[in-house]
């Protein structure tokens, strides 16, 4: 009689081996997701810096077009005045949300840039947008272009805006900051205070974005882009040291001490 064929038998794993298995995945994602975070932060705070840099270089293009005249930073959302209409942002009005996107189009710095995504950090999140203010331009950009370039606002008697020539300000004085400004009115245009910025009084108040810690972006009137710390903007927006004269951010030129 023929012996009939057996049935192979396939080895499988025992339930040790599969936990051990599962063990050494779980810790294998333990260390990838980490490095991996890392490496994510890494790229937004280069392309960060990268986007503030080209607003510090666009700058000096426009200056070199203009005869040495800065751009209009914008102070109010839909200030307009006769000798500065245009802001580097956005052209007036800005009213709604829908509209944000075509306004930007409409800026003085949009015709060399020609590309949305250079105004914003890649890690600029909208989650928290109904805590920031009027927040209409928070959705063109994380950068805000220091008000002293118009004066913070000072106008003469026919309405006409203050507005200087890059030679008035010191290349190291900061003009763009990356910016994280909550309740009021913030975000309603393209520039600020450094006050305004860093409010003591509001407790969601941050000064510069915290988006990469405790440090963020900030580009001076000479084109170079550095990272700067909260605690450094904090000093220098209260203007700790020095208040009888001009500091990176309080630098208007119409005023002894800057402010």
């Amino acid at each position: 009689m023929t012996p009939r064929p057996q049935r192979p038998r396939f080895a499988g794993f025992t339930l040790v081996e599969l936990l051990v298995v599962i063990g050494i995945i779980a810790l294998l994602i333990s260390i990838l997701v980490p490095a991996l975070s890392k490496a994510r932060e890494q790229s937004l705070r280069v392309k960060c810096l990268s986007n503030i840099r080209q607003l510090g270089t666009v700058n000096q293009m426009y200056v070199n077009d203009n005869k040495g005249w800065l751009p209009f930073s914008s102070w109010g959302q839909n200030s307009v005045f006769p000798n500065a209409v245009a802001n580097w942002l956005y052209t007036p009005p800005l009213n709604t949300e829908a509209e944000t996107y075509q306004r930007l189009e409409t800026g003085s710095f949009y015709p060399y840039i020609k590309n949305h995504d250079v105004y914003k950090c890649p890690g600029h999140s909208s989650l928290d947008r109904p805590t920031f203010g009027v927040h209409l331009t928070d959705l063109m950009t994380s950068y805000l272009m220091n008000g002293a370039t118009c004066g913070f606002g000072t106008t003469d008697g026919s309405g006409r805006i203050a507005q200087f020539k890059i030679t008035k300000f010191r290349p190291e004085y900061v003009l763009f900051w990356e910016a994280d400004e909550r309740g009021s009115v913030a975000w309603n245009d393209g520039g600020s205070y450094p006050w305004e910025s860093f409010n003591p009084g509001d407790p969601g108040a941050g000064g510069l974005a915290s988006r990469h810690g405790k440090v963020a972006t900030v580009a001076c009137f000479d084109g170079h882009a550095e990272w700067m710390s909260h605690e450094e903007f904090k000093k220098l927006a209260d203007h700790v040291e020095r208040r009888d004269q001009p500091n990176r951010f309080w630098c208007n030129p119409l005023t002894s001490d800057g402010h």
